[in-house]
């Protein structure tokens, strides 16, 4: 039988106890269980052909409309065309691929009815594949860009829920891409890049935005300066989770 002078310390032992776990700091984050992702996130199988409006992200396969489609493959041309000109034509080919595609051809369903000409990015496509150097084919990579700005402005998305869409697919791929300051999924890692260069471009033809562009330039600036080039270290996560925190809150006050 326990005695009352022992029950009573073990009180005063588990008080203290709790009192320290009040005050010690919170604990670190481990990974959330997986939860039921949102509809227009969905996560589905990837061994079948994609159907209408799907299209496949580092984080998953979502559904969205052609607009939306359009925002996520400017992503992979920006980082292409970074890739192409920093004298990395093959991995610029696998970025480029998005745009070219046979397997990645309904992604882009709708998008010609926003001006997207296919023609031009297989133009680059070619050209980085083949290694051409960039110097050999800028016309082609000046007009693709000012078709990707085009077909973006196209499809009727206001600038700033575009920025704030594209400022959510870079955090998505940037989280996927780099594990503890590292790359380690390098497709993502470059995707993210592509995504911060297309929100800083369509904000710099936003009105009074001065503020949203200066954070959307120091974000594109975590990446080396050649763009998402292959290094050893990188931004780690949390310090490019906090310029895109700062990107969003400028954002918010337009």
């Amino acid at each position: 039988m326990i005695s009352r002078k022992t029950a009573a310390a073990a009180s005063v032992l588990l008080g203290n106890a709790a009192l320290s776990a009040c005050n010690d700091p919170a604990p670190a984050r481990t990974a959330a269980p997986e939860t039921a992702p949102p509809e227009n996130s969905l996560q589905i199988e990837t061994d079948r052909a994609l159907t209408g409006n799907e299209v496949s992200t580092s984080v998953g396969v979502r559904i969205l409309t052609a607009d939306k489609r359009v925002a996520v493959l400017a992503g992979h041309i920006e980082a292409g065309l970074a890739l192409y000109r920093a004298g990395a034509p093959d991995l610029a080919a696998a970025q480029l691929n998005h745009a070219v595609s046979l397997e990645t051809q309904s992604e882009r369903d709708g998008f010609g009815a926003f001006g997207f000409d296919s023609s031009v990015y297989e133009t680059v496509h070619a050209a980085a594949t083949a290694g051409t150097p960039a110097e050999d084919v800028e016309d082609a990579l000046i007009a693709a860009k000012a078709n990707l700005a085009e077909t973006l402005e196209a499809t009727g998305l206001e600038q700033l829920d575009l920025v704030l869409f594209l400022l959510e697919l870079c955090g998505d791929e940037y989280g996927v891409g780099v594990i503890d300051a590292a790359i380690d999924r390098a497709p993502a890692y470059q995707a993210a890049y592509g995504y911060a260069a297309a929100a800083r471009d369509v904000a710099r033809n936003m009105e009074g935005a001065d503020d949203l562009v200066l954070e959307l330039e120091l974000l594109v600036r975590m990446w080396p300066g050649d763009g998402p080039v292959m290094v050893d270290a990188v931004a780690p996560e949390p310090a490019m989770g906090t310029q895109i925190a700062r990107a969003r809150l400028a954002a918010s006050i337009l």
